[in-house]
């Protein structure tokens, strides 16, 4: 992985996915008992590296837990993470933007934008390595690693294990990058959504799909909500209310009734109270919620190390 772009769960071997959690075990590990990870690090000069984190649409925890992550190695991190104070808004492409900042020669790109197909095509040629912070509809893969490693910290297995991706699943590049991580590693995912959030992708053909949430509540060992997209909808003329969503897909109180007290509950963020889960569910104890967002700081510190092919010492 040194050196490479991580676009797409689907450039994962096995081997990758056990390094990456092996390095977030012990940057965990080291972190609960010293209060920082650094110190297993090595490398020359990390304070001279820099990432660059370029996103154009909002984001909270991935590029919160990027920066907090590089700050853990002792690398520093630039933003660029509000269009309205870029140059995009004098006319400029994102892909220029794109390649500009990579001759600024950062050691690593983070990047997160809506679907752009030139834009796509330019960060395959950029000179740095780059790692997918949430490219449009299509993929996170970042955050399928740091779901499927709570998966693995709370249920100690991901082969064999039943998901269930409730919601705006057409809209979802999560539950793209989930499908394809969780069934890499042996899992059987399905799906709950409105007819109007089904997805349409071929990678989706075949999955199985549960028209009663409860249902799939008692199928499942595991259950990953997803936000509601509006943002989305209206381009596509989506008249779905959140009333209607409300109303068949929550999940609150009389949902955990079908749902098994050794399952796990995840959700991306952020969470729409009382429209995907309840607050009820959010204090469940089977919620693991924060934990994904604790975890996805020592997974991305981990795909860093990995990407800028830093060593690692056996603590």
């Amino acid at each position: 992985m040194v050196g490479e772009s991580f676009l797409s769960s689907e450039q994962l071997s096995e081997k990758d996915i056990e390094q990456i959690f092996s390095r977030a075990t012990l940057f965990k590990r080291e972190f609960e008992s010293k209060q920082r990870f650094d110190h297993v690090v090595k490398g020359e000069a990390l304070h001279q590296k820099v990432i660059a984190l370029v996103f154009s649409e909002p984001s909270t925890r991935t590029r919160l837990s990027f920066q907090v992550a590089a700050s853990r190695l002792g690398i520093k991190t630039v933003a660029l993470d509000n269009p309205s104070s870029a140059s995009i808004t004098k006319g400029e492409t994102l892909e220029d933007t794109f390649r500009n900042i990579a001759a600024m020669l950062p050691d690593l790109m983070v990047v997160r934008y809506n679907t752009n197909f030139e834009a796509d095509a330019v960060i395959r040629e950029l000179p740095c390595p780059i790692i997918n912070g949430g490219i449009g509809t299509a993929e996170h893969p970042t955050q399928a690693l740091l779901d499927a490693f709570t998966i693995l910290e709370n249920r100690k297995q991901i082969k064999g294990e039943k998901v269930l991706i409730v919601g705006d699943i057409a809209h979802s590049r999560v539950a793209n990058s989930n499908l394809m991580l969780l069934r890499r590693l042996g899992a059987e995912v399905a799906y709950c959504s409105p007819p109007q959030f089904e997805p349409k992708g071929d990678n989706w053909k075949g999955v199985r799909n549960f028209g009663d949430l409860n249902a799939g509540m008692e199928w499942a060992t595991v259950v990953m909500g997803l936000r509601v997209q509006k943002e989305r909808h209206q381009s596509e003329g989506i008249g779905f209310s959140m009333a209607e969503y409300r109303e068949k897909f929550r999940l609150g109180g009389d949902q955990l009734k079908h749902f098994r007290s050794d399952g796990i509950l995840l959700h991306p963020g952020p969470v729409i109270r009382g429209i995907e889960f309840s607050a009820f569910v959010l204090n469940d104890k089977r919620c693991k919620v924060i934990d994904q967002v604790t975890n996805g700081v020592f997974v991305r510190a981990s795909l860093i190390s990995l990407v800028l092919g830093l060593e690692v010492l056996k603590s």
